[in-house]
């Protein structure tokens, strides 16, 4: 075993912020501890010693991943030769279940390295039986929703919660200070190219729509690092402004927000900003999507209010008549939102979920 080395596998960018944060966090309270296996700039900033390319892991849907399979089990097949070859104290597995699930269980059977999962695989919503994978080939799960410790014991399955990454993120985002007199809608396209490619034409038309119903309004449009803006730009008026900028302050600066599902629909509820959700992907993917989705909502925020606080339009629905028409009707009363997103914040613990998840990690024993 080569004590003090972690190998830690992440494969999109909140996997990728979250896994510097952690990192950051691991190196703190043991400096000795380095780090090797998967991940983008932010971990490689953090000391990740990797040389995959990062980008081409950040595609969704079957199809899509299907089209790339012999990458994947490229890939998979290389991490498993580098882990058996460096021989790891512990192996940390970031969110990513569709990889880090197929990898972990390859593992079990050629190592005795603790695996740790860190970001559950959201089985709640989906492929429950994906639920007696984690507890045969994982060994400690962390999730992020106070929700799953109670879903996770009904399979006799004990995991930890220490709070969601996001609210530690958030820290320093006042909400005193927010401009709520700002005239800026936010649009958020997606994290992954090709869903961002699916959601430009759309943002653009309802963009359109909005500016002959309102002249006042600005918009302001961020994408992640790894997306080039040129390309952005191609597929949108130039009115349209393109960032690349944290996503919390894209979010405190507007009034308003057009949100892809994911991720950046909690940021968004998190700085209290009123917003929508939007979605849409291949029909394939949405069929077999729907075929093993057992959950009311799509959208995180709703699932943790246990009611349906945002509008969620996805598909067919997503079009950019219907997101403006609704829209326009949060942004007439924002206040009963804004009350229930506050409530939503409040589950999410005390902003200290990097620093316990750390200290956890490294006693685990």
């Amino acid at each position: 075993m080569n004590k003090n080395l972690y190998y830690i596998i992440a494969g999109e960018p909140s996997g990728d912020l979250h896994g510097a944060s952690l990192m950051n966090e691991i190196k703190s309270y043991n400096p000795k501890i380095s780090f090797k296996g998967l991940g983008g700039s932010l971990m490689k900033n953090s000391g990740l010693e990797t040389s995959i390319d990062f980008q081409r892991l950040s595609v969704m849907g079957f199809w899509e991943v299907l089209k790339d399979i012999r990458f994947f089990l490229k890939l998979k097949k290389n991490i498993l030769e580098s882990i058996l070859e460096s021989q790891p104290e512990k192996i940390i597995l970031i969110d990513y279940p569709g990889f880090n699930l197929s990898l972990a269980k390859s593992l079990k059977s050629k190592v005795n390295i603790p695996i740790i999962y860190y970001i559950s695989p959201q089985v709640w919503a989906w492929k429950k039986k994906r639920v007696y994978a984690i507890k045969k080939y994982v060994d400690e799960l962390i999730v992020v929703f106070p929700f799953e410790v109670d879903w996770f014991k009904k399979y006799n399955f004990n995991v930890k919660f220490f709070g969601h990454p996001l609210i530690d993120q958030s820290k320093g985002l006042s909400l005193e200070e927010k401009n709520i007199n700002s005239n800026t809608i936010a649009l958020f396209p997606g994290s992954r190219i090709q869903e961002i490619k699916k959601h430009l034409p759309i943002l653009n038309q309802t963009v359109k729509l909005l500016k002959q119903k309102n002249s006042k309004l600005n918009y302001i449009l961020n994408v992640p690092v790894n997306i080039p803006v040129s390309m952005v730009k191609s597929y949108i008026d130039s009115s349209i402004e393109v960032v690349q900028k944290k996503s919390s302050d894209v979010f405190s600066m507007s009034s308003a927000a057009i949100v892809t599902s994911g991720t950046a629909t909690l940021e968004c509820a998190i700085a209290n900003t009123p917003f929508i959700v939007i979605y849409k992907t291949s029909f394939v993917s949405w069929v077999i999507v729907k075929i093993f989705l057992s959950v009311p909502f799509i959208c995180i925020v709703n699932l943790l209010a246990n009611k349906k606080i945002i509008p969620e339009l996805i598909q067919q629905k997503s079009n950019p008549k219907n997101i403006s028409q609704h829209l326009l009707r949060i942004m007439d009363n924002p206040e009963k939102i804004k009350k229930d997103l506050l409530k939503v914040k409040n589950m999410l613990g005390d902003g200290t979920s990097y620093k316990k998840t750390a200290q956890y990690i490294v006693n685990y024993d």
